[in-house]
């Protein structure tokens, strides 16, 4: 989905992304087909250890490039560096790559030099999501790529979709080498990257000659450069300036869908919400729609479950909505075992829309005789399992960034996945895990060559989820993208950090 938003609908401001990142296009005036752009991001490209990519981070880059990809409404993977694939066996993949690809050094895309990439990546950074590792990649012949998983593991061909799986040459690590439509010929940590239009690049042609990433951490700073037209681009606006940028005839603002979910994830092992009718309780007092138009500005959509509807598994369509319905809460707390212990809702600092859902919430749950605390935690305290381990609700937004979201289900839901796993072994709880038969059901979908089991056994585990009210489903989350008027593209994705490049240009 994506649209232009009116006037109305920016009024008041809008959720801002657990990941927020801007982007910004070329200088006014330059001459379509050619000229400069500057995109800003809040983060510099060129900071943090990003060693194995050249020196830069793979995310919005336009220099390296995966073996596939998710589509830009996230519905399917497309071939990219890899024209086809098939298993060979239950954990044997080959993957035959395109012939017509040079990277940014002049030298062909081999197989060879594919798997040595990915080979010294895994090396370097253990992804263990992605059921492969250094010894997983062999060159059966120049085009054809063969690849071992740890274990079975249907979700390999959108899974090597992800930014981070992005091929490097593997002949050198001092400046970015991929194949991607702008090349950088050096990088300076933590300043600006400049990069170029790659002339031999196999897809589209990019519009620009010049395309720069800095950082501007600053989102104020951001939107005053978008209105002074010194970027002509940013995601995740300050709130505060929307109505005068939609104001502004010299400014478009856009939205796209994410496969992103703002949830209120519930303890299952933490009295009182180790009860199942308190959590139902909780669930039927929450107005999503209302949290909506009040807070987010009407950008967004009510969640249902924990995945929406983009994702080609999620269950949203058959999950029945909670409520709002007051009355039906209030019947519930009454036939629960809650007798008026507080009940903590935990909140990062780093997200204020987050801070103001809780506190909506905490309203709500008043009004259904459940007391509750507002508690807020930094960056670092919020995500450790002590804290998690001593709340009742926790509010995040999750998503996915590849094309294959099935490690959000083990993540979230089996008991040995990174949210309920240190408590799990230690304690034998957790904090959303259902226990064996959920456990089971994820490992089907996980290990499914075919999607119609996949799709079946982790929409089973959306509808027990939801049965058992192990989260408060908000809103599915939308984001927005203001530009200047006189620019054309990019085409959004529904994964911001894929943002393709090539389209972006002058009116």
């Amino acid at each position: 989905m994506q649209q232009t938003l009116s006037r109305r609908q920016l009024l008041g401001g809008v959720a801002g992304g657990a990941v927020a990142m801007t982007a910004g296009c070329q200088s006014i005036g330059a001459e379509t087909g050619g000229g400069s752009k500057t995109v800003a991001l809040s983060q510099s490209l060129t900071s943090g250890d990003w060693s194995m990519y050249g020196g830069a981070a793979p995310y919005y880059s336009p220099m390296h490039e995966t073996l596939t990809a998710s589509s830009h409404n996230f519905s399917e993977i497309e071939p990219w560096l890899a024209t086809e694939w098939e298993t060979v066996d239950d954990t044997t993949w080959e993957f035959r790559l395109r012939d017509d690809v040079t990277f940014h050094n002049g030298e062909d895309l081999t197989a060879d030099a594919v798997a040595q990439s990915l080979s010294a990546l895994l090396a370097d950074r253990p992804l263990g999501w992605a059921k492969v590792t250094d010894e997983s990649f062999t060159a059966l012949d120049d085009r054809t790529l063969q690849i071992e998983t740890v274990a079975r593991f249907g979700a390999l061909a959108g899974t090597l979709g992800h930014p981070l799986f992005g091929i490097q040459h593997p002949s050198s690590y001092e400046r970015p080498i991929g194949t991607g439509p702008f090349e950088a010929e050096a990088v300076d940590a933590d300043s600006p990257l400049e990069t170029v239009r790659f002339r031999d690049y196999w897809g589209d042609e990019p519009q620009l000659e010049e395309l720069t990433f800095e950082g501007i951490s600053d989102p104020t700073t951001r939107s005053t450069s978008l209105q002074s037209g010194d970027i002509d681009a940013s995601f995740e606006i300050p709130r505060q300036d929307y109505e005068l940028l939609s104001a502004n005839e010299d400014i478009q603002v856009r939205t796209k869908r994410e496969p992103r979910a703002g949830s209120a994830m519930v303890n299952l092992y933490n009295s009182p919400t180790d009860d199942a009718d308190l959590r139902r309780a909780l669930n039927y007092a929450v107005d999503q729609q209302a949290i909506i138009e009040s807070i987010l500005s009407g950008i967004g959509a009510p969640a249902k479950g924990p995945y929406p509807p983009m994702i080609p598994w999620s269950a949203h369509d058959d999950l029945p909505a909670y409520g709002p319905n007051l009355e039906r809460a209030r019947e519930l707390v009454e036939q629960s075992a809650y007798d008026g212990e507080d009940v903590a809702l935990h909140v990062s600092s780093d997200t204020p829309h987050m801070q103001l859902i809780a506190t909506r919430v905490q309203e709500r749950f008043a009004e259904i005789g459940v007391s509750s605390t507002v508690r807020q935690f930094g960056r670092g305290s919020f995500y450790t399992t002590e804290q998690k381990a001593d709340s009742n609700l926790t509010l995040i937004e999750l998503g996915s960034i590849n094309g294959a979201a099935d490690y959000l289900v083990r993540l979230q839901f089996h008991s040995e996945g990174g949210d309920n796993a240190a408590l799990h072994e230690s304690e034998g709880t957790g904090l959303y895990n259902l226990g064996p038969d959920v456990d089971d059901l994820i490992e089907t979908g996980d290990r499914a060559l075919d999607e119609e089991t996949k799709h079946e056994a982790y929409r089973e585990v959306q509808q027990r989820v939801m049965e058992q009210g192990v989260l408060v489903p908000i809103y599915y989350k939308e984001y927005v993208f203001g530009q200047r008027a006189n620019t054309t593209g990019p085409q959004m994705h529904a994964v911001p950090h894929m943002t393709r490049w090539t389209e972006f240009a002058n009116e």
